[in-house]
């Protein structure tokens, strides 16, 4: 228990930390209180010292090289990793590494005090096709969420209201009521379990391994509740972690006040990697809000297939399975990028030459390791890491756009300089900073010249977005302003398509423009709505005058005047990246609420494929297993019948039950399979109504209400087969009722994997 409660009002150091005498202490007294943290760890940073940074099942150095030699951003991180050759890869590369199982460690330790930073990479194989899935079993999930609510409890406790809810369960050691000197505020109760019994019910599920991903909750709030220095957290998981674990662990940060925790499904062949490896990444931010838009480039990466990234001649195919056939085929073609890297790689050789097969440099340069990586083990140990570890250019984005460091640039010369090819892939800023500014376009009355300049008469406000060009040209010049602007029919538009062309000065206007043709110089003239080049036939011009009165200019000089518009069009719409700039910069600071409108939808279509594409893998796995052939001989032997099956065969088996009654149910009563209808709040607290099958037992979780953890009745309703997901689940209060519809009852049995 710390010392020295306090009242709180929002979640966070749950008490004023002891401090550590230090002074006249000796190296090796030091060393012995910080173990098997670093020394300089139990002393605060200096203003200029890195962000200190805990990395959790750290592999062989994939984040750290992200960082390092990708991203070139300083941290000091500290990695835990149980794999012996792993933490001796790392060593040897340069990185810090405990070799020590993540749960032997007290994230309570002082010298954690001043950790800014936390990675969490939890062993996938629970959750892969590759392996067995066992932590796709309902019953897993369920005991691995009560550890999540549990996790909670053993940093936090409970939120304590006020003296007017009633004795306090936890009086005993409630950080709030117990304080001598409470005021009758509201606060949490700290601490009322402890890890060990927080991790306890890890060992009633099928696979401990589901149960290391709780590690990412006991150490992020652990953290937060004893120094609340941690400030973001990145964690790296298989693409086939269920929406309802992910959905879990973000409201338990949210519970514990982190400002935002989002998560994407990314895959690296999107980011230049010559192999596929797609990946599900949660960032979270204790007081800010993640930019996931940060995550995709400004132009799209050069896709790199195997071949190019080895320097392999064209149509070589690579065998992953020997003689096997599967419904997947048991080959891939290197002249598109590898198919996902896994430890099975040791044995892949080339399709006509089987003694042909991968180096360890070539495994590791589809994953984006530079060449000569120091792996240290045997072979398999060896191919085994590269088969695990995140890979360093993902690593790159993710922590780039977690800490607000512009990663695409570096990414792009990592990429040119693993794979030897030329670094033209530069930022969209970068190009045309580069490009030049000066333009001739011929027109049918000569060539006209047309010249970008900056110009401080431009109101600071408008400058990211306004190009100014001079125009130079057979009877004609002037100043020219072009700005971004929306297509006035699309309320949805993500960026400008359109243009505004100011050509001279009025009254109103704060941007000094001006354009002179056959000696006439142009009045008020600001034109709206351009698409390109073509539209400069649409508009008639004014000459300016001493008093208010218009008038055109003769069919000549409005012809003249025409062609140098389109002139300036064409110099503005030939450097695509520069209108990119501008549209992006018009759209963050004049029309935040469409864009943030637009960038929501485009999230949710986002969410709804990449849902779909966790169906697709899954029905691929199984055609996969199907097509093996021992599994399908399996499948074709006669099957001895139900009564005599022992219980534990009877996977997928549905049993019907005699009709329930109809009517408004207590929740208690009901089970998986009843028919119901039910009025409630999903995710995102909005009112809906789930019609269809329990898929699962009714269960009570702990939900946020209004600023406070209190314990609802959550319901997955949905037809019968579908998986229990946030998109069909329903929170109603704990004394609610639904209506039962008295279908007959399914109850699916479903075998442990």
């Amino acid at each position: 228990m710390l010392a020295s409660p306090i009242r709180l009002d929002t979640a966070g150091a749950l008490g004023t930390p002891k401090e550590l005498d230090l002074d006249n202490l000796s190296p090796e007294e030091l060393e012995e209180i910080a173990a098997p943290w670093p020394v300089r760890w139990l002393f605060p940073p200096e203003p200029d010292d890195p962000d200190r940074v805990v990395n959790l099942f750290a592999g062989p150095g994939g984040w750290d090289a992200g960082v390092r030699d990708v991203l070139q951003h300083d941290l000091d991180i500290v990695g835990v990793e149980l794999h012996k050759d792993a933490s001796a890869t790392a060593r040897t590369a340069g990185f810090s590494r405990i070799t020590a199982d993540v749960r032997s460690l007290d994230p309570k330790h002082p010298a954690l005090r001043w950790v800014r930073g936390l990675i969490v990479s939890a062993p996938c194989q629970c959750w892969t096709p590759a392996g067995k899935r066992a932590g796709l079993d309902p019953a897993n999930q369920e005991l691995l969420l009560d550890v999540f609510t549990m996790a909670f409890e053993a940093t936090f406790g409970h939120w304590h209201d006020s003296g007017e809810c009633g004795p306090c369960e936890v009086a005993d050691i409630c950080l709030i009521c117990s304080d001598p000197d409470w005021d009758g505020y509201a606060g949490f109760t700290g601490p009322l379990l402890t890890l060990d019994e927080v991790r306890a019910p890890i060992a009633g599920m099928t696979d401990e391994r589901i149960g290391l991903l709780a590690e990412v909750l006991i150490w992020s709030l652990t953290l937060t509740a004893q120094w609340d220095n941690l400030r973001w957290l990145a964690m790296e998981q298989s693409s086939a972690l269920p929406e309802l674990i992910l959905d879990g662990i973000r409201e338990e940060l949210w519970s514990a006040d982190w400002c935002s925790a989002e998560y994407r499904v990314l895959d690296a062949v999107d980011y230049g990697l010559a192999s596929r490896r797609k990946r599900v990444f949660l960032m979270a931010a204790r007081h800010s809000y993640v930019d996931m838009a940060a995550l995709t480039p400004k132009a799209p990466l050069p896709i790199t297939t195997a071949a190019e990234a080895l320097g392999w001649p064209a149509g070589i195919r690579v065998n992953t399975r020997g003689v096997r056939k599967t419904a997947g085929g048991n080959c891939w073609s290197a002249d598109k990028p590898a198919t996902g890297i896994t430890s099975k790689i040791r044995g892949w050789y080339w399709e006509h030459d089987k003694d042909r097969k991968f180096s360890l440099d070539e495994a590791a340069l589809l994953v984006g390791f530079q060449a000569g990586y120091p792996w240290t083990g045997s072979r398999s140990s060896c191919t085994q890491q590269i088969g695990d570890v995140v890979a360093p250019p993902m690593g790159c984005v993710v922590l780039g756009s977690l800490l607000k460091e512009p990663w695409e640039h570096k990414l792009r010369t990592h990429l040119s300089k693993i794979y030897g090819r030329p670094a033209d892939h530069s930022s969209p800023k970068e190009s045309h900073m580069d490009s030049t500014a000066t333009t001739e376009v011929d027109t049918e009355y000569g060539k006209v010249t047309v010249r970008r300049v900056a110009r401080d008469d431009v109101p600071e406000e408008k400058r990211a977005w306004t190009a100014s060009y001079e125009v130079t040209g057979p009877r004609m010049k002037g100043l020219v302003h072009v700005q971004p602007q929306f297509n006035r029919g699309e309320d949805f538009e993500l960026l400008p398509s359109q243009v505004e062309v100011v050509m001279s000065t009025n009254r109103y206007s704060k941007s000094h423009a001006e354009f002179t043709v056959n000696g006439v110089e142009l009045d008020d003239t600001h034109l709206f709505h351009i698409n390109g080049p073509e539209d400069a036939k649409r508009f008639s011009f004014f000459r300016k005058t001493d008093n208010f009165r218009r008038s055109e200019l003769s069919d000549a000089g409005e012809a003249r005047t025409r062609a140098g518009l389109r002139a300036v069009l064409e110099a503005h719409y030939a450097d695509a990246l520069f209108v990119h700039d501008q549209a992006v910069s018009f759209a963050r600071a004049r029309s935040q609420s469409r864009h943030c409108e637009t960038l929501r939808a485009l999230e949710g279509k986002i969410a709804e494929a990449e849902e779909l594409e966790q169906v697709i893998e899954g029905l691929r796995h199984r055609l996969g297993v199907l097509g093996d052939l021992e599994e399908l001989a399996a499948a074709q032997r006669p099957t001895a019948s139900v009564v005599d099956a022992p219980e534990e065969s009877c996977a997928n088996v549905v049993e019907l039950r005699p009709a329930s009654e109809s009517g408004e149910v207590v929740i208690e009563g009901l089970r998986a399979g009843d028919r119901v209808r039910a009025t409630g709040n999903n995710t995102l607290g909005r009112t809906v109504t789930r019609e269809g099958v329990l898929l699962v037992d009714p269960k009570m979780a702990t939900v946020q209400d209004w600023g406070k953890r209190v314990k609802k009745w959550r319901l997955y309703i949905d037809e019968p087969g579908a998986d229990p997901t946030r998109s069909n689940s329903v929170t109603l209060g704990p004394d609610a009722t639904v209506e039962r519809l008295g279908a007959e009852r399914q109850i699916s049995l479903i075998a442990a994997a």
